[in-house]
């Protein structure tokens, strides 16, 4: 009994495996993505009441794959377009108005449908507050991993920190995003 339900088990296993759409190409190509979650900006010198926001992206990538390895990299550049609160003073709200970002993204494909990956870039980003604008920049670096619900569907999560500097003004933030996104 035990290897007719282990020879059922195998032919039922491989006929799955045959019927499976192809998950080779995941991760790869000319891809876009939207983010939504949390971010919390530290400005350094400042008596702003900072606390955690939500924060959301708009990315376009394109990714390739290194030979016939797992090893998968490329480029993606970001935008921020929502004018986000970062903290608040007596004499008003301190926001960044916009973020955007051009990034190198190396990762590993640790399972057909699962790629880990890091990044690194530089990003933009500019801000007000009450009587005061500043445009910094600066350098970003963050982890993420991404599941292939389909070929072209991805879904995945990301934890990015980036520190912006123009002459006193610095910021440090952190933020943590949940994403979707199309390969075409």
């Amino acid at each position: 009994m035990k290897k007719a339900l282990f020879t059922l088990f195998a032919i039922g296993s491989t006929a799955i495996a045959a019927a499976a759409p192809a998950y080779s190409d995941n991760f790869t190509g000319a891809g876009v993505e939207v983010g939504v979650g949390g971010s919390k900006t530290d400005v350094k010198n400042s008596r702003l009441n900072e606390k955690t926001k939500t924060d959301a992206a708009v990315r376009a990538s394109y990714l390739t794959q290194y030979g016939n390895s797992n090893w998968i990299g490329g480029g993606e550049v970001a935008v921020k377009p929502v004018h986000r609160k970062i903290g608040d003073t007596v004499a008003g709200d301190a926001k960044q108005r916009l973020g955007a970002s051009a990034s190198f993204i190396q990762g590993y494909r640790v399972d057909p449908k699962v790629l880990a990956y890091g990044k690194v870039g530089y990003h933009y980003g500019k801000f007000k507050a009450p009587g005061d604008k500043v445009n910094a920049d600066g350098v970003g670096y963050g982890a993420g991993v991404k599941y292939a619900l389909t070929p072209k569907i991805e879904v995945g999560g990301e934890w990015e920190q980036t520190r912006l500097k123009k002459d006193d003004f610095k910021t440090k933030s952190n933020s943590y995003m949940g994403t979707v996104g199309y390969r075409f």
